[in-house]
């Protein structure tokens, strides 16, 4: 049974950021975008853990926190832009369990939310294999999942395992040889028959195959992903 965490952020971009990076690890995750919205999920759904913004408008992450901690011992991570010292220190005081300072690199969200499970609950099973393929995109090599924007997406062997040696290169120009030999597509009219994989894996996470932005052919190279 995954565990369940919460996010509260008054940022759509940021709780997108969070819903994809922990739903990638086989986390449950449920969103707020207010704190009155994430008492009441709190309240429904007793989540493993919390991931708190702490500047929000009307109630903010202090008095979240403070509400949780008249009932509960969740462990809750806080969010904030405000390095201050005072801040965290006044945090900590109140009942956060540690800090992620924004803008934060989704690695960074996955290690805090592991290593404060960890000490609250005991090791669970390691973290997947994750791999970032492109913005909005990750790989769960272990599952042989690809989420888009934060779904999984469904896909063939072939363009799976195209996707992640583009992403395990990333930024490096294969060529459709180098692909072919990889992938054992085999020699004969080896480049159109990569051409045509790059093309479906472009449809695939959603681009363009005729404008693309995240898997770009370089003329007299090959293929290179950029993220």
């Amino acid at each position: 049974m995954p565990q369940t965490i919460l996010a509260v952020d008054d940022d759509p971009a940021q709780i997108r950021l969070i819903h994809i990076t922990l739903k990638a690890a086989n986390y449950h995750v449920l969103s707020a975008s207010n704190g009155a919205g994430g008492i009441m999920l709190f309240e429904a759904h007793q989540p493993d853990l919390v991931v708190l913004d702490v500047m929000m408008p009307g109630m903010d992450g202090w008095e979240v926190c403070a509400r949780i901690r008249q009932t509960s011992t969740v462990p809750i991570i806080f969010l904030t832009a405000r390095q201050a010292v005072d801040d965290k220190v006044s945090g900590l005081k109140i009942g956060a369990d540690d800090y992620l300072i924004k803008p934060f690199h989704p690695d960074d969200l996955l290690v805090r939310v592991e290593a404060v499970l960890r000490r609250t609950y005991g090791p669970r099973q390691p973290l997947s294999d994750l791999l970032p393929a492109g913005p909005d995109i990750l790989i769960n090599r272990e599952r042989r999942e690809v989420f888009v924007r934060g779904n999984v997406k469904p896909m063939r062997p072939t363009e799976f395992a195209l996707l992640v040696l583009l992403a395990e290169r990333v930024g490096q120009a294969l060529s459709a040889s180098d692909i072919a030999a990889a992938l054992n597509i085999g020699q004969v009219r080896s480049a159109e028959r990569v051409k045509w994989h790059i093309w479906k894996l472009r449809k695939s996470i959603g681009v363009d195959p005729d404008h693309p932005s995240i898997i770009m052919t370089e003329s007299g190279q090959g293929y290179r992903l950029v993220t």
